[in-house]
């Protein structure tokens, strides 16, 4: 029971380190799967099965040998230029992306609950603290919350909308959807490798500590199967409301407006809820790697990366995200790549090795 519940946990947390504001609010989904058409079904599934093979080799890599964070791994599987430019490039992301989510936290409260700016901006700050100073087990009670609670709040959305428009949900009508783009599979590999570099951040440390790589590879296979069914909602209702990307800034909360006032709450409140778990899973992750990296404590780690990210916050990061987000897909793709090829390698020599060990047994 023990082992199940860990692993429900684990599966909560890989589905929160990848869901943020951008997939949860249905803008994300549809730039890189709904403008695709049916296709983008086949996208998400893609994806699905290289979370959960790159995932595994994360995880047996970080295992046999005993790496810390994020920087140790890349470091390990990429050639050395390579593996300098992206720790540079994943760090300043990481830190530029917390800064936004302090300013996009504030702005989704203020303009939708009036709630003033400094406000939201404060409550974020605390919050961030207070469950990053629990360590790990912060991670776990977070994501253990916000990840049901968003599932629930988009399948009811989902079934909302399919009550009131039952015609879309044949494959037909599905079908014939108008599709804007045609290079969906390189849109997936793509999406792919953002967030696979991005959770890497959580289970090379997560590995570290725990020391269960089953737990957490059946976390992930669990965490994929939640994450694509939830996915698949969103692309669905963006797809058949193809314009609601391009005339609002949170499209699936036009839909869930025709669902009803508490639905329109709801789906705000894991928007934010969102940011807050993505933030969580930024601030852990460079904290890891400050503390392999430069030997600075964990908790001095938090309050140091909240102290960068919290004035530019203010000042807006967005020139900043432009120049690193088409750096960081590149560099995601090649970091991908890197992996496989090293695990690919590092079992080969195990193979080899055997197979000379087992010879000179029989020679013997």
């Amino acid at each position: 029971m023990k082992e199940k519940f860990l692993v429900m946990q684990l599966a909560t947390i890989f589905v929160g380190s990848i869901v943020g504001a951008g997939l949860s609010s249905g803008r994300e989904l549809s730039q890189f799967f709904s403008e695709y058409g049916y296709k983008g079904f086949i996208g998400l599934l893609i994806c699905a099965v290289f979370y959960i093979l790159v995932g595994t080799m994360i995880i047996n890599i970080s295992m046999k040998y005993k790496v810390k964070s994020y920087n140790e791994f890349i470091t390990l599987v990429c050639p050395k230029g390579v593996s300098q430019f992206t720790n540079i490039i994943l760090s300043l992301f990481l830190v530029s992306s917390t800064a936004i989510i302090f300013a996009g936290s504030s702005a989704v409260i203020n303009e939708y609950f009036g709630i003033p700016k400094w406000i939201g901006f404060t409550l974020m700050v605390v919050c961030s603290i207070v469950f990053l100073l629990r360590n790990t087990e912060g991670l776990f009670e977070v994501n253990s919350v916000i990840v049901p609670l968003l599932t629930i709040i988009m399948t009811t959305i989902f079934i909302s909308f399919i009550m009131r428009s039952p015609e879309t949900i044949s494959w037909e009508y599905i079908k014939n959807l108008p599709c804007e783009k045609k290079n969906w599979l390189s849109s997936s590999f793509v999406y792919t490798g953002f967030n696979i570099i991005s959770v890497v951040g959580i289970l090379v440390p997560l590995t570290y500590e725990l020391r269960n790589p089953k737990a957490i590879k059946k976390g992930i296979i669990l965490g994929t199967c939640i994450l694509t069914l939830v996915s698949g909602f969103i692309v669905f209702l963006m797809m058949v409301n193809s314009s609601y990307p391009k005339l609002y800034e949170i499209p699936i909360l036009q839909i869930a407006m025709q669902g009803g006032k508490v639905l329109q709450i709801g789906l705000l409140m894991v928007i934010w809820l969102e940011m807050f778990s993505s933030q969580i899973s930024n601030i852990y992750s460079l904290t890891r790697c400050l503390e392999s990296k430069l030997h600075i404590s964990y908790k001095k780690g938090i309050f140091l990366i909240l102290a960068l990210a919290a004035p530019f916050s203010l000042i807006g990061f967005s020139k900043l995200v432009d120049i690193l987000y088409p750096i960081y897909g590149v560099l995601s793709l090649a970091f991908v790549m890197c992996s496989v090829i090293f695990y690919v390698k590092d079992n080969l020599k195990v193979i080899s090795y055997k197979k000379v060990y087992a010879k000179s047994r029989e020679e013997a």
